[in-house]
């Protein structure tokens, strides 16, 4: 291993390596929680997942529960375990555009549940719908009054998703995945932006020269670190930025500080 980023003595991956954690707080911007009927999950219930993250350092993970965006689960059982563990796990209320009535009582009670909804999670494909679909717009005018953050799922060239991030300046957009596989897209609705949108890394760190190519794209200070979490593992993902061709300043951009310079350290 002559040569090897996890052998560059005081590098973060060195660290990382020898100790299976590093020594800054780790923020996963986008998780999950929950079964899924199509895949076996070996950790996907909150304490579970809880332990798992703290082991790797994790200080926050920020999820939307997958049947809160199915409708099984209403947002406000998930404030409810988000209550019985306030040092690790924040939430996304799950917004679901074929349900008005709920989106609206759900956004009624966003301020209940501080401070564990940070944000909204938006998962447009899924619900046949896109970003910019007119049943969207009473979340996105409320994220946009507030400057919330709103993680929506993307993947592939998704011009809706630049056109919403022009639409709501407030909003801070994070562009979940990447438009994956549409890099060069995914840079442009950074660049098109007013600074209200950022990249989010989920699936990401096992394709060898993507970090880099973001990071040359927007600079890190644009990128946000997630997982997917129970879809990916932790320290797949965190092994992946951390042997990225960038600097450490870039890895600590993207694992820690970007996030807090969003929401604050103690958010």
């Amino acid at each position: 291993m002559s040569g090897c980023i996890w052998n560059e003595p005081g590098s973060l991956a060195e660290k990382f390596w020898r100790e299976g954690k590093g020594d800054f707080p780790i923020y996963d911007m986008h998780g999950h929680m929950g079964a899924h009927y199509a895949i076996y999950f070996k950790r996907c219930e909150a304490p579970e997942m809880v332990a798992h993250v703290k082991r790797i350092g994790v200080k926050r993970l920020v999820f939307s529960h997958h049947e809160a965006l199915w409708g099984s689960v209403r947002n406000a059982q998930v404030y409810e375990i988000c209550k019985q563990y306030p040092n690790t796990l924040r939430m996304y209320a799950g917004i679901i555009p074929q349900r008005q009535d709920q989106m609206k009582e759900d956004i009624a009670n966003f301020d209940r549940w501080a401070p564990y909804a940070v944000g909204l999670k938006l998962l447009p494909g899924y619900h046949s719908a896109d970003v910019m679909d007119k049943r969207y717009e009473y979340a996105l005018a409320f994220a946009n009054e507030r400057k919330l953050p709103v993680l929506v799922h993307t993947w592939g060239r998704d011009m809706a998703m630049l056109e919403a991030i022009q639409k709501y300046p407030d909003v801070r957009f994070f562009i979940g995945h990447c438009c994956y596989g549409a890099w060069d897209h995914a840079i442009r609705c950074i660049k098109e932006s007013s600074g209200n949108a950022y990249l989010e890394l989920t699936a990401i760190p096992g394709d060898r020269g993507i970090i880099e190519k973001l990071v040359a794209g927007v600079g890190s200070e644009k990128i946000l670190f997630g997982t997917d979490m129970p879809w990916f593992d932790e320290y797949q993902a965190v092994g992946g930025v951390l042997a990225a061709k960038i600097s450490d300043d870039d890895k600590l951009n993207i694992l820690s500080r970007n996030p807090e310079r969003i929401l604050g350290k103690d958010f």
